[in-house]
Parts: C-alpha cells; sequence; structure tokens
C-alpha cells in the first residue's frame, strides 16, 4: 500500500510525461498543408528539435518512476527529483525556443503543453513531501 503522498505525486508527473510523448506539441497553420506535430509525429523530421522533445520526455518519466522507488534514501529522493523539475523546465523552454522561432511559419504551441506544467507542479508537490519526511524523520531522531 502507499502511504507517502510524494510517491502518488511522483507517478502522476510519470504520467504526465508518458502521455504528453503521445500528444501534438506545435501546430503549423501557415502554408499549404497545416500540419500537427509532436514528440513522436514530429521525428520524421531531421531538420526539427522534436528528437529533444522525445528524448527529454522519455527521461522525465523514466526518472519519475525510479524516484519512486528510492524512498529508504530520501536525500538522493530529493536531488533525483530536483534534477527532474530541471529536465521539466529544460523541455518548457526547449518548446518555448521553437515556438518562437518558427512563429513566422504559423507555429503555436497546443493545449497540451499544459501537461508538461502539471508535471512540474506533481514535483514540486513530491519534493514537499519528501522534504517533509525528511524533517520528520530528523525529529524522530532527535527525540531518541
Amino acid at each position: 500500500m502507499i502511504q507517502r503522498i510524494q510517491s502518488v505525486y511522483l507517478f502522476l508527473a510519470a504520467l504526465c510525461m508518458l502521455g504528453f510523448i503521445f500528444m501534438p506539441t506545435i501546430i503549423y497553420t501557415a502554408g499549404v498543408a497545416p500540419h500537427i506535430e509532436g514528440a513522436i509525429s514530429g521525428v520524421n523530421n531531421i531538420d526539427t528539435p522534436y528528437y529533444i522533445f522525445l528524448v527529454l520526455e522519455i527521461l522525465i518519466a523514466l526518472l519519475s518512476f525510479a524516484t519512486i522507488f528510492k524512498f529508504k534514501d530520501l536525500k538522493q529522493q530529493a536531488r533525483l527529483c530536483k534534477i527532474n523539475i530541471l529536465l521539466c523546465f529544460a523541455l518548457i523552454g526547449t518548446i518555448l525556443g521553437v515556438w518562437l522561432t518558427r512563429r513566422s511559419d504559423g507555429a503555436t504551441p497546443t493545449l497540451w503543453v499544459v501537461l508538461a506544467f502539471l508535471a512540474v507542479i506533481f514535483l514540486f508537490l513530491a519534493l514537499k513531501g519528501i522534504n517533509k519526511d525528511r524533517e520528520l524523520l530528523a525529529e524522530s531522531n532527535r527525540l531518541r
């Protein structure tokens, strides 16, 4: 049974990223044929940075799952959670960079980009739960 809330938050962050892999990221409306590209659908184009999207999304999801099972070492779990938050910000920055550089092509981010922001929120909540557990453990050690 899961008794620690940060495990649930880490699982939800991983689910957000796994879902984000299959969702469209950017819509191109200019040109003859408007099209949608995401981490998987955009990998067909060599000149686009969608490989970075795919690698970051898979890495964030795997790191979230791996962090769940590091519950015995809270310090390492907090460190992995912080690294995961940085990777999420790198993903959001990459999406923002692609959008800004391709705005002239009619590029607009889709609503599914919200999943990346949700993952960041879940990771922050997990980090808060980890820190609460660390404080509780320090208090119990002080009482001994």
